[in-house]
């Protein structure tokens, strides 16, 4: 699609969708080079073939919201609807969720994801087969809602997409709430997400579980409460790793001691920060600039998303 065709497809969708992810702005931007921050031991593949000659800046795909599936995994078939192990919410929501070809239909674009979150099995009465009986944990943003019990069934799914994903008008005509459906919760604590897509790519593969044990090791240590898991392809392998941080709305960031301690809001938050050709070494940067302080650190930086779902 064009920058032009984008551009008038927003606008079908911004009297709905306000336009949610902005891929250049003018965020806080960190001084200090990626290579200055505190860096841990843990050693990268020095042939990975990581390309660091393209600049990063504007290199995040066009989307709207972004659905993250928990499955237990961290690595999935190359295109996760042809997963054939278990109950594929991936490919029922893929299939309800895309867009019609031309520029009328005011679908958002949906980017969905698997990932290592748990995945939980159903205890109901239902009488599916069991496959089917399998439910996940949802991860929703820039909605930043939780939903921790998705029942496989067109019941949930039709819900979830009906009344959280759709544009307004059509959430007005969706269905009650079907049994056992759990209402979501916000999100409150930044949310981590690290490609480690092996199937799709040996170099996320690779990079993917080095940076989700580091992200959970300084975590830990520092006493940041964080979510961190591992998810299918989200573009740019050649940037390995690519991770993204969710900020959620009100998350605050501690001022230095001059300005009297006080929390505020943090300048990041309800944003997503896409980071590239992160190592080990960066992770505790990314978590005392980003998280902790709420600045973006610019040589790592692919782009930003922003603002939430109108309605």
């Amino acid at each position: 699609m064009s920058k032009r065709e984008r551009s008038r497809c927003r606008s079908k969708v911004d009297g709905n969708v306000e336009r949610l992810y902005k891929h250049h702005l003018n965020p806080p931007i960190y001084k200090r080079r990626a290579w200055d921050l505190p860096r841990a031991d843990t050693d990268v593949p020095s042939d990975l073939a990581i390309d660091r000659i393209k600049p990063l800046n504007n290199t995040v795909p066009y989307y709207n919201q972004h659905i993250i599936i928990s499955t237990g995994k961290s690595d999935w078939e190359s295109r996760i609807e042809n997963e054939t192990e278990g109950a594929n919410m991936a490919k029922a929501l893929k299939e309800m969720t895309k867009r019609t070809p031309g520029l009328d239909d005011p679908t958002p674009v949906t980017m969905i994801s698997n990932s290592s979150f748990p995945i939980r099995q159903h205890q109901g009465t239902l009488d599916e087969p069991s496959s089917d009986c399998l439910s996940g944990s949802i991860y929703l943003f820039p909605q930043f809602l939780f939903f921790p019990r998705i029942l496989n069934t067109e019941a949930h799914h039709n819900r979830l997409v009906h009344t959280y994903l759709s544009p307004r008008q059509d959430r007005e005509s969706a269905t009650a709430s079907p049994p056992e459906f759990a209402e979501p919760q916000p999100i409150t604590k930044p949310t981590i997400l690290i490609c480690s897509h092996a199937s799709r790519d040996r170099r996320c593969g690779i990079l993917g579980p080095l940076l989700h044990r580091e992200f959970e090791t300084c975590a830990q240590k520092e006493e940041l409460n964080i979510d961190a898991a591992m998810i299918s392809h989200v573009g740019g392998h050649a940037f390995a790793g690519n991770v993204i941080v969710y900020i959620p709305p009100n998350y605050p960031v501690e001022l230095n001691k001059s300005m009297g301690g006080k929390d505020i809001t943090s300048p990041l938050a309800g944003m997503g920060i896409w980071y590239g050709r992160v190592e080990p070494k960066h992770v505790q940067g990314i978590l005392d600039v980003t998280v902790r302080k709420g600045s973006i650190i610019g040589e790592l930086w692919r782009g930003t998303s922003e603002s939430q779902l109108k309605g």
